[in-house]
């Protein structure tokens, strides 16, 4: 389902260890049948960056094309000290240096919403993280595209055991403030498109940004 989309750059969680990885191609996981790739279109070169002691997924890649970029690939699982959002906030925290230093993306299923915050004191949930990344000056791109609030979002990009009635807004994309009004599209795949493959429907931002970026 994947191939039906095009992206200059994706993240795709819950996935199978390719046969090769590439220089457009990069895969991670514990698990054979289950891990966290990034994939590039042509043009562009993945680099994985040394990883430090972070809970799974928060994955550091160096993105070298047209538009080069830090990625922090994302996939929030149950580890357990770091559970779900702890694990993002950790991850943030551990790659704080890499982040500063140049733009950065993170993306992915980070399992967490403002609407679970009162499951975690105030610095470790969603809200917390959020905060944390507008620190650094990082914001969402789908809640800036739609003007949504966190947490009162309008479409679901997880419906839990594949069920429409239990929708979720789970994956996000924050992207540096400055690209934000070089957003052209935001779009979360349709239930009825994706729910055979996957409970996760798509993310997809569309950025035009200029190669000098």
């Amino acid at each position: 389902m994947a191939g039906t989309l095009t992206p200059t750059l994706s993240v795709v969680q819950e996935c199978p260890r390719p046969k090769h990885d590439g220089p457009t191609l990069l895969w991670f996981g514990d698990n054979l049948k289950q891990g966290i790739a990034v994939v590039a279109s042509p043009g562009y070169r993945l680099t994985p960056l040394p990883p430090k002691e972070v809970p799974r997924f928060v994955v550091p890649v160096q993105v070298t094309g047209p538009v080069s970029l830090l990625l922090l690939a994302v996939w929030a699982k149950t580890d357990p000290n770091y559970r779900y959002v702890k694990a993002v906030i950790r991850g943030v925290e551990c790659y704080n240096d890499l982040i500063a230093a140049q733009a950065t993306v993170i993306v992915g299923d980070f399992n967490s919403n403002k609407n679970w915050d009162y499951k975690r004191p105030s610095h470790l949930n969603h809200s917390g993280l959020v905060r944390s990344l507008a620190s650094l000056g990082l914001v969402s791109a789908y809640h800036r595209f739609f003007g949504e609030d966190q947490g009162a979002e309008s479409r679901p990009t997880l419906h839990m055991l594949k069920k429409r009635e239990r929708p979720y807004h789970i994956d996000y994309c924050f992207i540096p403030e400055s690209w934000v009004p070089s957003i052209t599209s935001v779009e979360v795949g349709a239930y009825e498109t994706w729910i055979t493959a996957s409970d996760h429907c798509p993310l997809v931002v569309d950025i035009a940004l200029p190669p000098t970026v």
